[in-house]
C-alpha cells in the first residue's frame, strides 16, 4: 500500500507540475511565437465577447463590414481578417465582418431578373422567399421573374415573406385561319387584318351569279393554324364586274 501512495503521491506532483510548465511557459510560447501573437478563432462568436478575447491578447479590433443573415445571430462575427491561427504584431487589428441588418429596408426591384438572382438578393436583406409562381408570358424569357408581391421601393423587414412569379416561356399563342369566301374584298382585308394575318395577291375571275370584288378562293385553308407571330400572307382571287 506504501508503494501505491507513493506512486500517487509521485504522479499528482507531476501532474501539478505539468500544469504549471503549460499554463506558464508552452501556453505563452503558442499564443506568443517569437514576440508575435497567434490570432483565435472569432467566428460566431457575438462582438462583446470577441472584444474580450482580443483586448486578453493585446490585439484590436474594427468592424470590416456587417451583412444580415437570417441564420446568424444579430451581431455574431461571421467572418475575420486575418484569419485564425496566423501570427500577428502586438496591437494589430482585426477586421471583423458582423452580421447585422440595414437601418432601413427597402423591397428592391426584381423584375426581369432570373430566379437566382433574385433569390440571392432577397437573401442578403434577410428576407423569405415564401412561393415561386409559374405563368407563360410573351415578354419575359423563361425562370425570368415577371411578377413580385410587394412592389419595388415599399418598407420590408428581415422575415418577411415574398412570393414571385417567374416565367415559363412564351404561350405558343396560335392564329387561326378565318373563313374568307364569299366575302366582298374589303370585308376580307378587314378580316385577315384582325386576325393577324397579311394580304397578298390578288387574281380576277369572271362569275355571273355573284358580285363584283367577292371572295371565291384563298390561298390559306380556313380553320388552319399558324403560330401567332409568324407572318403569314394570303392570296385571294374575287369576282370581277360583269
Amino acid at each position: 500500500m506504501k508503494i501505491i501512495r507513493d506512486y500517487l503521491l509521485i504522479f499528482t506532483v507531476l501532474g501539478i507540475l505539468f500544469a504549471l510548465t503549460f499554463n506558464s511557459v508552452i501556453l505563452p510560447l503558442y499564443v506568443n511565437w517569437n514576440d508575435e501573437i497567434r490570432v483565435p478563432s472569432l467566428t460566431h462568436t457575438d462582438i462583446v465577447k470577441a472584444g474580450q478575447i482580443l483586448h486578453d491578447r493585446k490585439l484590436e479590433w474594427a468592424i470590416k463590414d456587417t451583412i444580415y443573415r437570417r441564420d446568424i445571430p444579430v451581431g455574431f462575427i461571421m467572418d475575420q481578417y486575418p484569419e485564425a491561427g496566423q501570427m500577428v504584431k502586438e496591437n494589430r487589428k482585426i477586421q471583423l465582418t458582423i452580421s447585422l441588418p440595414p437601418a432601413k429596408l427597402e423591397m428592391p426591384d426584381l423584375i426581369a431578373s432570373t430566379e437566382r438572382q433574385a433569390s440571392i438578393a432577397l437573401d442578403r436583406l434577410g428576407l423569405i422567399l415564401a412561393e415561386v409562381l409559374a405563368d407563360s408570358s410573351d415578354l419575359y424569357e423563361k425562370t425570368v421573374v415577371m411578377k413580385q408581391s410587394l412592389a419595388a421601393g415599399l418598407p420590408v423587414s428581415p422575415g418577411d415573406s415574398i412570393a414571385l412569379t417567374v416565367s415559363l416561356g412564351k404561350r405558343n399563342l396560335k392564329k387561326i385561319m378565318p373563313t374568307l369566301l364569299n366575302k366582298s374584298l374589303s370585308e376580307a382585308t378587314r378580316v385577315l387584318e384582325n386576325s393577324g394575318f397579311t394580304l397578298g395577291s390578288i387574281q380576277y375571275t369572271s362569275s355571273s351569279e355573284l358580285l363584283p370584288n367577292t371572295v371565291v378562293y384563298q390561298s390559306v385553308a380556313p380553320g388552319k393554324s399558324s403560330p401567332k407571330e409568324r407572318v403569314v400572307t394570303v392570296d385571294l382571287t374575287i369576282t370581277d364586274g360583269f
